[in-house]
């Protein structure tokens, strides 16, 4: 498939100590490559809509800033047109990688005494026109591998608690569910992670609520002795979802390693973490260190993170299993169903 971008901008990020243009900037480096990466977002974000799938020899790829005041970006929307069959899609993303890299350096710069502890960094995405801006060079563009079956090939019985996001839906093993939650717990504040297999499939007809007939399904966790964790962080061994792979294959049902699971700790000592707005454990919430994993990892678009743990105000006194997609430049949460198998 050809993609032609028709772009009239040079993108910077910033780095400021004031909300605005005045003085210089702390750091400001190239963000072009950040604004691809949104592209890829946009263009997987289409085929799991269904909407790029059949003719599209061609897709042209139009960029448009939201301006908050010329040259600060807003959003970014991004148009894809699929040639010849004229499916368009536009999308808006208000955050990219950029985002994540001026945290990054806010955090050197504090370290380096540059930034006091007081002090406020604002990040910034500029867009200058130019008559011939840097070329962006794009991630491959291309459909996530799916099957064409139904959920009983699977051997998926029946759907139990949970709610769909119309627009990527997901279905979880209840057994899956189950064991993060357990081992969560069992592992106390230190983190515990694992490979998880599943499968995207594109069932005939899609499932009520929703709006495509794609549905990831995620079945089974991979243990590896190799991944460690600790309080606060979790190493995944690149060897160790080499042979979930193959685990994978030995199984026989045509799943694949499509995204790995970790936990952010939990306190056996009070198993008060929902309800104690001063507990020093991180939130099931994606951290800086789980978006660089899922870029040097599992760069697909289409993956999903789930992580366990503590979730201020939720019910009860056990961890908290919360799914995470990409969804206008970051990991947002979306609803899931639990399966039955």
């Amino acid at each position: 498939m050809e993609t032609v971008v028709e772009n009239s901008f040079e993108f910077l990020h910033e780095l400021r100590r004031e909300a605005d243009l005045s003085g210089m900037p702390l750091s400001s480096q190239g963000a072009g490559q950040d604004v691809a990466e949104l592209i890829d977002e946009a263009y997987t974000l289409g085929v799991l809509g269904e909407r790029f799938l059949e003719g599209c020899d061609r897709l042209r790829v139009e960029l448009q800033p939201v301006w908050t005041e010329q040259p600060v970006v807003k959003e970014l929307a991004i148009t894809l047109t699929a040639d010849p069959s004229g499916e368009t899609l536009t999308s808006r993303f208000a955050a990219g990688r950029w985002l994540r890299s001026c945290q990054t350096t806010a955090l050197e710069l504090r370290e380096a005494g540059v930034l006091g502890e007081g002090q406020t960094a604002h990040s910034m995405l500029l867009a200058l026109r130019r008559r011939q801006p840097p070329a962006l060079e794009l991630p491959p563009l291309a459909p996530p591998p799916w099957s064409e079956q139904p959920l009983e090939a699977l051997g998926i019985r029946r759907l139990a608690d949970g709610t769909l996001d119309p627009d990527r839906p997901v279905l979880i093993s209840q057994r899956l569910v189950r064991e993060t939650i357990e081992r969560c717990e069992a592992s106390d504040t230190t983190e515990t992670g694992a490979a998880v297999l599943g499968k995207l499939l594109r069932l005939p007809q899609p499932l009520p609520g929703t709006s495509t007939r794609f549905v990831t399904v995620l079945t089974a966790l991979v243990d590896d002795p190799r991944h460690q964790g600790e309080p606060l962080s979790f190493h995944f061994s690149p060897a160790g979802l080499a042979d979930a792979a193959q685990f994978a294959d030995v199984r026989g049902l045509g799943e694949h390693v499509l995204t790995v699971w970790h936990s952010h700790g939990w306190s056996k000592a009070c198993g008060n973490c929902n309800q104690n707005a001063n507990c020093p454990l991180a939130e099931c919430k994606p951290s800086l260190q789980d978006y660089v994993l899922l870029e040097s990892l599992l760069s697909s678009k289409a993956t999903l993170l789930p992580i366990t743990g503590r979730k201020l105000g939720a019910e009860g006194r056990r961890p908290v299993l919360r799914l995470y997609a990409w969804r206008g430049g970051r990991l947002r949460p979306i609803g899931w169903q639990e399966y039955v198998p």
